[in-house]
This record gives C-alpha cells, sequence and structure tokens, in this order.
C-alpha cells in the first residue's frame, strides 16, 4: 500500500492511497478459497467446487466486495497510525476505471479529502469566573400563577343580556366573497370567546352588544398575509346568528379548586406552583451561566475551526429556524 499526502493547507488534508492489484487478488482467492467450503452448486459435490470455477461464476461480485472492504480498512488504518483525527466522515474518491480493478487489470487508486480537528490548547480555566443569577419566588408571582390556572378552567352559563368583551357566544355562520360561500367558512355551535382572537381581526368586536337569536352580517377583511392565498386580503361577509349568550362563572381559588388538580388543598398548590416558577427561574439562570462560561472560554482559546464542521452547524441552526418560522405562519421576509 503507497500514501500520498496530496494536500495539507491548514485543516484540510486529502490523501492518495494506492492498493496493489496483486493484494486485491490475494484477498480475493482467499474469500474464494472460503467459499468453496460453504457454497453449494448444482453438480458439484458439498466442498468440492472447484476455486476456478467460483473465480467465474462469483469473481466480480466477490472483488467488489474486497474492494469496499480493502477501502474502507485502509483509509481507517492510514488515519489511524498518521495519528489524524477527521472532523467529519472522510469523502472517499476512487480514481480511474473500476472496471479495470475488478477484472485485475489496474491497482486500486482512491483519495481520502477530510478536514481535521485543530490542536487546541487548553488555557489556564482557574482564570474563570462565573456568577449564577439567583431569583426567588414572591407570593405575588404565585398569585399570578394560580389566577391564570383559574382563567384556563373556567366555565361559561347562560346570560339574559347583551355580549359584552369576555363573554362568550354560540353562533351558526356562512361567509361569503362576492357573493359565494367559500371552503372553511361556514360552521354550526360555534363557541367563541370575545377578545380572544380566534378569529380574523375585526369579527369579534362586532359581536359585542349582540343578543341571543340575534341575526347579523359581520363584514371583516382578510389579512394580506393570512394562510390561505385564495382568501388574503379579501373582504368577506358573514352570516351569523348568534343562538345563546353566556358570561365567563366566577372561579373561586380555595381546596375544592386545587383538589381538581390533585392537590390536597389550595396550600399545596401553591407550592407547587411556586416550585414549578422557581424551576423555570433555575433553568434560565443555568443557560445564562452557560452562556457566560462559553463565552470566557471563547475569550481566552483561539483556534481554527473546520470550515465543513461551519457549514454544516450553520445548515442546521437555518434549518430550524425555517421549520419554527413554518410553524409560525410566517415567512423569511416577517422575522
Amino acid at each position: 500500500m503507497q500514501v500520498n499526502e496530496t494536500v495539507s493547507e491548514g485543516l484540510k488534508r486529502e490523501l492518495t492511497i494506492t492498493i496493489e492489484a496483486a493484494a486485491l487478488e490475494e484477498k480475493l482467492s482467499g474469500k474464494l478459497d472460503e467459499m468453496k467450503n460453504q457454497v453449494r452448486l448444482k453438480g458439484f459435490r458439498p466442498g468440492k467446487v472447484p476455486v476456478s470455477h467460483l473465480r467465474r461464476t462469483f469473481g466480480r461480485q466477490v472483488m467488489t466486495e474486497v474492494i469496499q472492504e480493502t477501502v474502507s480498512q485502509s483509509s481507517g488504518d492510514v488515519l489511524q497510525e498518521r495519528e489524524m483525527k477527521p472532523a467529519m466522515q472522510p469523502e472517499i474518491n476512487l480514481e480511474g476505471e473500476v472496471e479495470e480493478v475488478i477484472d485485475g487489470k489496474a491497482d486500486l487508486v482512491f483519495k481520502v479529502a477530510f478536514e481535521i480537528v485543530p490542536d487546541i490548547e487548553i488555557a489556564d480555566l482557574s482564570k474563570i469566573e462565573l456568577e449564577k443569577p439567583v431569583a426567588e419566588v414572591d407570593d405575588a408571582e404565585i398569585d399570578e400563577a394560580v389566577e391564570r390556572l383559574a382563567e384556563a378552567q373556567k366555565n361559561f352559563e347562560p346570560k339574559d343580556g347583551k355580549a359584552e368583551e369576555g363573554d362568550l357566544v354560540v353562533i351558526d355562520f356562512i361567509g361569503r366573497i362576492d357573493g359565494e360561500a367559500f371552503d372553511g367558512g361556514t360552521a354550526d355551535d360555534a363557541r367563541l370567546e370575545i377578545g380572544s382572537g380566534q378569529f380574523i381581526p375585526g369579527f369579534e368586536d362586532q359581536l359585542v352588544g349582540t343578543k341571543a337569536e340575534q341575526k347579523l352580517d359581520v363584514t371583516v377583511s382578510f389579512p394580506d398575509d393570512y394562510g390561505s392565498a385564495d382568501l388574503a386580503g379579501k373582504e368577506a361577509v358573514f352570516e351569523t346568528t348568534v343562538k345563546a349568550v353566556e358570561s365567563p362563572a366566577k372561579v373561586t381559588i380555595d381546596d375544592a379548586f386545587a383538589e381538581k388538580f390533585g392537590m390536597e388543598n389550595l396550600e399545596k398548590l401553591r407550592e407547587a406552583m411556586a416550585g414549578q416558577i422557581k424551576a423555570d427561574y433555575d433553568n434560565v439562570s443555568m443557560a445564562k451561566l452557560k452562556r457566560d462560561m462559553l463565552d470566557k472560554l471563547d475569550a481566552l482559546h483561539d483556534f481554527e475551526l473546520p470550515p465543513t464542521l461551519v457549514t454544516q452547524e450553520f445548515d442546521q441552526i437555518w434549518h430550524q429556524f425555517e421549520h419554527e418560522l413554518e410553524n409560525e405562519g410566517k415567512k423569511i421576509e416577517d422575522a
């Protein structure tokens, strides 16, 4: 086996490895010799298939396997012998006509291209000083958390009167654009909390002051950046019937309320909420501490980064960014 280092620029390396045809032939003969005691062919007794016959029948297939194994093993051996640590999986390209190598007429020549892990001299870490932020949870924060929990669990009860902000209306509606109903624009018994922002801007506002059994036309325009291109920017009229009006029932925050969440009493619920808030604070604190540590490590060290590794990391972050935008229904221009 011959090895020549053809590229050595910064962290980039390229090796040209040559495996003599005779070495491949030796491996091929060894594999065929092993096969004669394993293969079963019609017309031959077990273990009596001539190697020459196996070569004619399976020679090219076996030589292909020999080449694949040789490339993998020899490239790994060379890197280990030279104490080279690739930052990523090396890129391997065969040189010349592969068919001639399979036929035993040419040496196996291939290139191994990769970037090495840079040498990093560890700085004096005793110079690093870190401060971990600590936040205590006060009663006001616990009160707010419990109230949010109560808000999420609120029920509605029938109301005899006009709908107000925060009330819930039960409605039927048919949406039309230029007099034609459109897909997704019709619903029966839809429960809509006024002010929740569930519907497109302007819809809920026009339901304020309505009463049960009232009919009205709600005219709104779909936002220009609406998810459906067929509706974006267009004016629609919703023929609406208010079937019922309900107001939020007052939620009493007491032991019975806490029991709904599997807690023994209100005090235990407050303790649980305090623990959750504290855990959130601790996570933020740890993230900041980690960020500060990485910044200080970066300030103490200076080394070249493998370009391919940097590109891969950027692509991964960018893909995640695009995915998050897509989930939020946004475009890059909106970011």
